[in-house]
């Protein structure tokens, strides 16, 4: 769920290099830049060494506020993403047929598009056994 901020303000999710994600709220009117840690650096010199990309929040023209350089990427919070995903569930029983009984599995799968800020779907993709097999559910 995204978080209410004030209309003036701006919430950033940062991607870290290692994983982690975060959220940073700042002021719309600040400037945010990224690009390498290093001043004037020209990526096209012929250098060898690994400069980090920095993510820096500018108050104004002389007054940084932040800088991050364990920053994969980033986004204003506001942008809607959704991603592709697979849901798949299986489930194991026995069925008997002609006085045969058979070991059976059967499986569920279901594509769907999933907004990042949504909770995560808890509704099974297959019935019960008591609705898959016509079985009368016992009572307490």
């Amino acid at each position: 769920m995204a978080k209410k901020v004030a209309e003036d303000m701006i919430v950033y999710i940062i991607e870290h290099d290692n994983g982690t994600r975060s959220r940073i709220t700042v002021p719309e009117n600040w400037k945010v830049t990224f690009g390498p840690a290093v001043k004037g650096f020209n990526s096209g010199d012929n250098t060898y060494r690994k400069v980090p990309m920095a993510l820096r929040f500018y108050e104004s023209d002389t007054k940084q506020r932040a800088i991050f350089t364990d920053v994969k990427s980033f986004r204003d919070a506001s942008i809607q993403i959704e991603r592709e995903e697979v849901k798949v569930q299986e489930k194991a029983g026995f069925m008997e047929c002609e006085g045969v009984r058979k070991r059976t599995v059967f499986q569920a799968t279901v594509k769907e598009w999933v907004s990042e800020s949504e909770a995560e779907q808890t509704q099974p993709l297959l019935p019960s056994d008591a609705e898959m097999f016509n079985l009368k559910e016992e009572e307490d």
